[in-house]
């Protein structure tokens, strides 16, 4: 036996009734998520009449709901719309496909990206503000470029090489000038391969030690151009990412010339020091292009200056000031005659602030343009052969003045006692005349006598001095 179910009829007035209530509820709902879309949303039929249009809307646009609803869309903002947005909404209704793109929007000035979704009944159009995302993507355009400028521009070798497999993912035309390799080659290598064959394996134990992903290093280290020369580098990496792969961005600084010039110099010193064994002067090298002058042991030993390397404003500074103008008019008339040699004197001073004379005999070096490059001299300490000179010269002097005095005082008192003796010589000379001559032969004596104590007393002096 079947049981026949049981069928509830509700009247025809009741089930509109909840029909058109859940219609309007999910109407609500439906209003309400597209009110919270913080997109511009909105509506227009086939007529471009607009059926909805939310608050977003309202803001990005500058329209109000009530001046736009049921109303063409295209009379209403016929002055706000540019003429993309215009193309791009009829082109999405009549090929009935959707539609993105971005356009500035002068009437807010922003930029914005634009979603079209067409329907049987219409088009139904999303747009949000996008000018933050647009700014950020403009600077980061400008980072990328300023990178690249930096990068590709700069002077100074540089390379990307991926971490993990240690290929080289970019190089800059420094790199590809200084090392010969083109960009294409250097793409099909990897950064073992600029290593001289004997330092790969010091560079294996490098890799394990102190390459390490996010830190900064810097290291001394050597490559092999293309070519087969050999060079003396300095190294500075950072960890980049590079097109989502881990890398390592590098600088090389080639410290060749540098490292071949600090050898040169050391051995010159070592030359200097060697000379300086055989000799007590001070020996100089002026390097006329670095303006460095090297000196020997001598400098310390003579003058009491520690440091082995001035400059050559210090070594100017170090001559007399009364005697300055008159070295460098020396140096630089030697330089235009293109004389080879010199000899000069004047005063140097010492590290304690006082002078001393010396004898500086100099050679000059000229290039193959007959341009000075390097003068090399010797400076001679003669500071007591001067001094013994000017006592030489001094006491001349007052021999000179001992001698005048007596030519010249002595014969005066001597001369007048000489006529006085011959007065009293004369035979018809009576008493009465003698006891006129006597005073004034006394006198002539006494005077006689202070010019010869005055001359022993300068001798005595000049035999002190």
């Amino acid at each position: 036996m079947k049981l026949k179910q049981k069928q509830t009829i509700l009247p025809p007035e009741t089930s509109q009734t909840d029909f058109e209530q859940e219609l309007i509820q999910y109407k609500n709902r439906i209003s309400n998520i597209l009110e919270s879309f913080t997109d511009a949303f909105f509506e227009v039929d086939r007529n471009w009449i607009v059926t909805y249009w939310n608050k977003e809307a309202e803001r990005l646009l500058n329209t109000i709901k009530s001046d736009i609803i049921s109303r063409n869309f295209w009379e209403v903002l016929h002055d706000k719309i540019p003429l993309r947005f215009h193309t791009e909404y009829h082109r999405s209704v009549a090929q009935q496909i959707a539609i993105r793109f971005e356009e500035y929007f002068p009437e807010n000035n922003i930029w914005v990206e634009v979603a079209t979704f067409p329907s049987g009944n219409g088009l139904s159009v999303y747009i949000k503000d996008i000018s933050a995302s647009k700014e950020a993507r403009r600077v980061l355009e400008l980072e990328r470029r300023k990178y690249n400028d930096l990068f590709n521009l700069s002077p100074v070798p540089q390379w990307v090489y991926d971490l993990n497999g240690l290929r080289f993912l970019d190089v800059n035309q420094a790199a590809i000038d200084h090392y010969g390799y083109s960009k294409e080659e250097f793409l099909e290598m990897t950064i073992r391969d600029i290593r001289p064959a004997e330092d790969v394996a010091a560079f294996d134990e490098m890799l394990c030690t102190s390459i390490i992903a996010g830190i900064f290093n810097k290291s001394s280290v050597r490559h092999q151009k293309k070519n087969g020369e050999i060079i003396d580098v300095c190294v500075e990496g950072n960890s980049i990412c590079f097109e989502s792969a881990d890398a390592r961005l590098v600088m090389v600084i080639d410290r060749t010339k540098e490292l071949k010039a600090d050898r040169e110099l050391k051995e010159s010193l070592r030359r200097f020091d060697i000379v300086s064994r055989a000799t007590s002067d001070a020996i100089w090298d002026w390097d006329m292009h670095n303006k460095v002058v090297i000196w020997n042991k001598g400098i310390k030993g003579i003058f009491g200056h520690p440091i082995e390397i001035y400059t050559e404003q210090w070594f100017k500074d170090q001559i007399h000031p009364d005697d300055l103008f008159r070295v460098h008019s020396s140096f630089r008339l030697m330089i235009k005659n293109r004389e080879p040699r010199l000899s000069l004197e004047y005063r140097f001073k010492c590290a304690d602030g006082s002078y001393r004379y010396v004898l500086d005999r100099a050679f000059i070096v000229f290039n193959d343009r007959s341009m000075p490059i390097r003068m090399i001299g010797s400076l001679q300490d003669i500071t007591e052969r001067v001094r013994h000179i000017k006592a030489i010269e001094s006491q001349n002097e007052k021999l000179k003045e001992i001698s005048w005095i007596q030519s010249h005082k002595v014969r005066s008192p001597l001369t007048k006692i000489l006529g006085l003796v011959a007065l009293i010589s004369e035979k018809n000379m009576d008493y009465a005349g003698l006891d006129e001559m006597v005073p004034l032969l006394k006198l002539s004596a006494e005077e006689l006598d202070r010019v010869l104590i005055e001359i022993v007393q300068k001798a005595q002096k000049n035999w002190y001095l």
